[in-house]
């Protein structure tokens, strides 16, 4: 890509920054750099601490495009391929394919069942938002407790000893939580190995991709660098290609120029709308504009989650789009502590479910299990590599188990 009108002002925000690139230079406008400096002043006093930004409108340019990641290339190349196998006689069968009953009436009766629900879906009240990010909040004051007042060793001996409870515990499973899994297999009175029965007790959104999106107007949040907009490329692939399905990409995440183009390349590969939001009072009209669409998918800066600023705008843009779901996107192969301090920071909005990328990048899923078991919240994806739309799968309590006791990293069925 290249840069065309570039120039260079102040702003007192990154909010600021870019309403003030738009209004110079049009819609398609993005933020290329901001740093905070002093302005004013005399003799370093009293001065101004503001940003100085540059703007400006990219312009793709062949050279430049050749220089994009690896990674992202084969993602583009193979998404390409679908697309053109699709366009044939022999599409490839898709990952997410529904073998639900609801795939069976087609692409137009699921369409009209989604939104049928958004019609008859009671609007989610502000006490309902607040309530439920509350107890978010309750739940991480709860298990932080736990782990800085439990040592390991306090777990009861003779529980300690069941070999299930150690199984758990090997592959990180936390042994507050080990111990009570297996107390509820004991009085379950099931007459079944323990492996068979784990499963059931894995909190998924459910066994096809309509249920574990979650509805029509779909929201995605999570720190930098886990692979969220390659996971919403994944499923607007899949959804728009197999399911055909009306689906409009929206991005929020205005501040990375490699976030916007890669999800404008993936929505040009597509053939399906991209809108880049740059005011959370923008999304309003957007909304109206794309009333016919059967999924909305909203992208989210990805920045850390200890940034204010962008908590601050994850709480508006949640406000104006208030989606029917919301999906924490985390990268499997980090810390169950690390994984703590995102739910605390990301849980300004209400959670629905926990979408888990890089799974292919770890032998160690007990952090997954606790974060399941903690917060009570459902996992919906898992996502294995790259390639765009295959390296993802709808969440299974079998293929979870499997990868936990076996600790072994999830590979392609």
């Amino acid at each position: 890509m290249r840069v065309e009108q570039q120039i260079e002002y102040e702003a007192k925000s990154e909010a600021e920054a870019i309403r003030v690139a738009r209004d110079r230079l049009g819609r398609e406008a993005v933020v290329l750099s901001s740093r905070p400096v002093k302005l004013g002043g005399v003799f370093g006093l009293f001065a101004r601490d503001v940003l100085w930004v540059t703007a400006g409108i990219l312009v793709p340019d062949t050279e430049d495009e050749k220089k994009e990641s690896r990674d992202r290339m084969v993602a583009f190349q193979h998404l390409l391929e679908v697309r053109k196998a699709v366009n044939g006689s022999s599409p490839p069968e898709s990952p997410l394919r529904d073998r639900s009953a609801a795939s069976a009436f087609g692409a137009a009766a699921q369409g009209a069942a989604v939104r049928a629900y958004e019609s008859n879906k009671t609007p989610v009240s502000q006490e309902t938002t607040v309530r439920e990010v509350d107890e978010i909040k309750d739940i991480l004051g709860k298990v932080l407790s736990r782990l800085e007042s439990v040592p390991p060793s306090s777990a009861p001996a003779a529980a300690a000893e069941d070999d299930n409870v150690k199984k758990l515990v090997l592959s990180d499973v936390d042994k507050n939580i080990a111990t009570d899994i297996v107390t509820e297999f004991t009085k379950s009175g099931q007459k079944v190995p323990f492996r068979k029965w784990l499963p059931s007790v894995v909190n998924t959104t459910g066994m096809d991709a309509t249920a574990a999106i979650g509805g029509r107007k779909v929201f995605f949040a999570g720190p930098t660098g886990v692979g969220k907009t390659t996971t919403i490329a994944k499923i607007a692939a899949s959804q728009s290609l197999w399911e055909n399905r009306r689906v409009v990409l929206m991005t929020a995440d205005t501040y990375r120029i490699a976030a916007v183009e890669q999800l404008r390349t993936y929505a040009k590969i597509l053939g399906i709308p991209i809108e880049i939001i740059a005011d959370p009072k923008d999304i309003t009209g957007l909304l109206k504009k794309h009333r016919e669409a059967d999924l909305i998918l909203m992208d989210t800066a990805g920045r850390s989650h200890y940034d204010e600023n962008r908590i601050d705008e994850l709480r508006a843009l949640h406000e104006s789009f208030s989606p029917d779901a919301v999906h924490l996107v985390m990268a499997a192969n980090i810390k169950y502590r690390d994984m703590l301090n995102v739910i605390e920071r990301m849980g300004v909005v209400p959670i629905s479910s926990l979408l888990f990328t890089k799974l292919d990048e770890t032998s160690s899923f007990g952090t997954i299990f606790n974060v399941m078991r903690d917060f009570s919240l459902p996992i919906s994806f898992f996502t294995i590599g790259q390639n765009v739309p295959n390296d993802i799968e709808v969440a299974r309590g079998d293929r979870f188990v499997d990868m936990l006791l076996d600790n072994m990293p999830l590979r392609k069925e």
